[in-house]
């Protein structure tokens, strides 16, 4: 299979810092968190992830990835909340 290649400096590579958040709390805190598809998108992507890895341990961004995680959760339970009130809604991100 081929992978994907994430290119440098580019508004793509801003999005690989979310997705490893997302995979870091599925492996740190399974019991709040899980996605299994952020690990195996990142397995499909040609990408050095050594940065992010080397720091995985730090508290600052183990606290960025929970933030990142813990908002996009909040937010689907608030779509979600307002898609039950307003069942006709349109939703556009």
């Amino acid at each position: 299979m081929d992978k994907y290649k994430i290119e440098r400096n580019i508004v793509q590579e801003t999005l690989i810092i979310p997705l490893y958040g997302r995979r870091l709390c599925s492996q740190r805190f399974p019991q709040l968190f899980q996605d299994q598809s952020a690990a195996k998108l990142m397995e499909r992507m040609d990408h050095d992830f050594s940065e992010l890895e080397r720091h995985s341990g730090d508290l600052m961004q183990v606290f960025g990835a929970l933030e990142v995680v813990l908002g996009q959760s909040n937010l689907t339970w608030e779509v979600r909340d307002y898609l039950r009130a307003h069942p006709k809604a349109a939703i556009i991100n």
